[in-house]
């Protein structure tokens, strides 16, 4: 067994002082990640500036570099087409008309209640793809954007000849790397091809609180943790996860520390919630902050598992090699009543069938941007156990999801979250419910997760368990 162990603190604080938030992954066999000295020290120096202007429309505008003085053409793809409130005809999706049509507003017309919604709106991150502009000669190109509060992916591509990138490979910032990515460019784990950026909010412009999000410099700890996994087909006969430890992690204290293990979305894996989803700043401003208790958060690897009903390998080798791999490894509790399992997308089926199926491992369930199979009944005694449990069930209110579901081709996986609220509540199960402006999208679940674990994750019950 293996583990890599990094703490990118001082780099996302470094970032942070000119003005850019701690990034997420640098990519591919094309990106341009340093792989020198020389080479890091110049990515560095065109990392994304974050300015306050205090002009409209946001008070903040970004500006992003790289350096690629070969490309004939660089193109940036960023998590900033947004859509207004009262413009939406319908407002969410409804079985008679599941789409809510997006209208694409670019920063430069940004309103403040506007939110992130990818156009067209679908459960593909459909954002818009803009053309850099060389500087001079020098090889350095850019572009300038004003954008509101919060946290936003982005990638950029070079020399791409089609109009739609396809068949062409987004590259990350290669001055806003991963954590799990050295200096030297060389990674532990799979890396994904965007970066992240950080950005206040100006109270003139935009009122929304995003600050949950900010990257802190003296938080917790994120670790990549290879284990032996018995069965596992791809890597074969062992899987990864990634694990996040509170600031101030006691490993001897007295108390062991509850565990939420969040679960990614399809195409993406264990390391999906530590880059895109901002897990660690997130968790680091609301322990820090008193909102929710110090936690361990285990971020698990659903993908490689041999086929299985139900995903019945997956949840297999969790409870039977995850759980005492924890449990042997870190400080952390071995009762039910201090674990929680959340997932967004494909994470929210393993946190329905873990639901379903596994009902006395959790005593917390949180479901983001899914639903249950077709066809779904409740017994009886799945019906008395999920009154015991606390459950949550969110996702954006623009989701094509919400309402209908998703489907690949004719095989209907999910019937989307609003079904699966009505399908509990009405066999008297209690639900929380947290449905939010924006789409299938990242923004959608960093606030969802900020929900879940203020709202419900380790606190008492919000309704009694009906009496006999």
């Amino acid at each position: 067994m293996s583990l890599l162990s990094r703490h990118r603190r001082a780099r996302w604080a470094a970032i942070t002082a000119v003005a850019a938030a701690a990034g997420v992954a640098c990519a591919s066999a094309v990106s341009a990640a340093p792989a020198t000295p020389a080479a890091a020290d110049r990515a560095a120096k065109h990392a994304p500036v974050i300015k306050h202007t205090g002009k409209a429309p946001t008070g903040y505008e970004v500006t992003f570099e790289l350096y690629a003085p070969d490309a004939e053409r660089v193109q940036i793809k960023g998590e900033w087409y947004f859509a207004r409130p009262s413009e939406l005809d319908p407002y969410a999706g409804t079985p008679e008309d599941p789409v809510v049509e997006s209208p694409g507003i670019m920063p430069a017309d940004w309103q403040a209640g506007d939110f992130p919604l990818a156009s067209p709106n679908s459960t593909n991150p459909n954002w818009p793809v803009v053309d850099m502009v060389e500087r001079g000669n020098s090889g350095v190109w850019t572009y300038t954007t004003p954008l509101p509060g919060g946290t936003f992916t982005y990638a950029y591509y070079v020399d791409c000849e089609t109009a739609d990138q396809s068949g062409c490979t987004p590259v990350a910032d290669p001055s806003n790397l991963a954590w799990n990515v050295g200096d030297d460019g060389e990674s532990a784990g799979s890396v994904v091809p965007n970066s992240q950026i950080y950005v206040p909010a100006d109270a003139d412009f935009d009122p929304s609180d995003t600050s949950w999000q900010e990257p802190v410099a003296d938080g917790g700890t994120l670790e990549l943790v290879t284990y032996d996994s018995p069965g596992h087909v791809s890597p074969v006969d062992e899987n990864y996860m990634v694990v996040y430890t509170p600031p101030g992690y006691d490993a001897g204290r007295a108390e062991p520390y509850p565990t939420l293990y969040l679960s990614h979305g399809g195409g993406e894996d264990a390391l999906g919630w530590s880059t895109q989803g901002a897990l660690a700043p997130i968790m680091d401003n609301l322990i820090m902050s008193g909102e929710v208790q110090p936690m361990v958060v285990v971020m698990p690897n659903g993908n490689g598992y041999p086929a299985s009903t139900e995903n019945e390998a997956f949840r297999t080798d969790l409870i039977g090699t995850v759980f005492p791999y924890m449990e042997a490894h870190y400080n952390v509790s071995t009762e039910a009543a201090d674990r929680a399992f959340s997932g967004l997308s494909a994470g929210g089926m393993r946190t329905n069938q873990l639901m379903l199926y596994n009902t006395d491992a959790f005593d917390y369930y949180g479901m983001m941007s899914a639903g249950m199979p077709p066809g779904t009944t409740l017994s009886d005694q799945q019906i008395a156990d999920l009154q015991e449990a606390s459950i949550f069930v969110g996702g954006g209110w623009q989701d094509v999801i919400h309402a209908v579901g998703f489907s690949i081709g004719t095989r209907q996986l999910h019937t989307g979250p609003l079904n699966e609220v009505r399908l509990l509540t009405d066999a008297g199960i209690h639900v929380s419910t947290d449905f939010v402006n924006g789409g299938h999208n990242w923004s959608v679940w960093r606030t969802l997760l900020r929900d879940f674990t203020t709202r419900v994750a380790f606190l008492p019950p919000t309704s009694a368990p009906p009496t006999s």
